[in-house]
């Protein structure tokens, strides 16, 4: 029971480690979170429904083509967000993301049904066990956790090895140096946004399969998301990652081990444990103090 929990757990936690670095990705390029960003997720888990299991596309370009579709919408709102991603206008922003997904989840109900409507898309693969001796492994469970670790590779690469990658650090840490050295801020904005809609929709697209499609699911995700974010450390890309495996490995065995009811909560304790006694998170810079 414990490898399957364990394996289970991990699945889960790269998905939340998937929206949690979509949120750093934001966080660090632009000093704004948005609080839409559990319903690119949703978003992207319903168009694939639609390409793949409506309109019969194929699974692999239907998933490509769901992300691309998701990302397509951040970008035509793009310009309603441009004026408010000034950091001091942050509370700003926050309310119009929000409203933002209210409207994400009116339209959803409008397309694809009310509350208490779900859909299902068949796995990718078999979704029988694999036996590895004494371990248990759901097939696409594998998928999952591949696709993920996957895309969190290729970004960390991003931003560690290619030229607009340091340009959106740069921006992030001393926006006025940046526009000083030529960087335009606006466009680094766009970039950012598109790169973290790119990571949710993957994780739409990966979470599709194995659960159940619900218009007001992105909220959970993005919940836990953030929690896995500000566990590991705000600005950090490994700690997205740990903090995102880290929730989803104790909420997992929480709920096998003790009860299922105090699951959902488990984010929330998680979070208040680590910040009492590493307020910047796991991975997250100290504040250094001159004397």
């Amino acid at each position: 029971m414990l490898s399957y929990l364990l394996l289970t757990g991990a699945a889960n936690g790269c998905i939340y480690g998937l929206v949690a670095l979509s949120i750093v990705i934001l966080v660090k390029g632009t000093g704004s979170v948005n609080f839409a960003q559990g319903e690119f997720v949703m978003l992207a888990g319903f168009v694939t429904f639609t390409l793949h299991v409506l309109w019969k596309v194929p699974y692999v370009p239907a998933m490509l083509a769901a992300i691309a579709c998701v990302v397509l919408v951040a970008v035509v709102m793009y310009p309603l967000l441009r004026p408010l991603f000034d950091r001091n206008r942050s509370a700003s922003f926050l309310v119009a993301t929000l409203g933002l997904s209210l409207i994400f989840k009116g339209a959803a109900r409008q397309l694809w049904g009310g509350q208490g409507d779900v859909k299902t898309i068949p796995p990718l693969i078999d979704a029988t066990f694999i036996f590895l001796d004494d371990i248990v492994v759901r097939a696409q469970d594998l998928v999952l956790i591949g696709g993920a670790l996957l895309v969190m590779g290729v970004f960390a690469l991003f931003f560690s090895k290619t030229r607009t990658g340091r340009f959106l650090q740069a921006a992030a840490d001393n926006p006025q140096a940046a526009r000083l050295v030529g960087i335009r801020l606006d466009r680094v904005n766009l970039v950012a946004l598109s790169v973290s809609v790119v990571v949710c929709a993957t994780a739409g697209v990966l979470v599709a399969p194995v659960t159940l499609l619900y218009v007001d699911m992105g909220f959970g995700l993005f919940v836990k998301g953030f929690a896995a974010a500000v566990v590991g450390g705000l600005l950090s890309l490994p700690g997205a990652i740990v903090g995102g495996l880290a929730i989803g490995i104790i909420e997992t065995l929480v709920g096998g081990y003790i009860s299922t009811s105090i699951q959902e909560i488990t984010a929330f304790i998680v979070i208040f444990i680590v910040l009492l006694f590493m307020p910047a998170g796991l991975f997250g810079a100290r504040a250094m103090r001159r004397v």
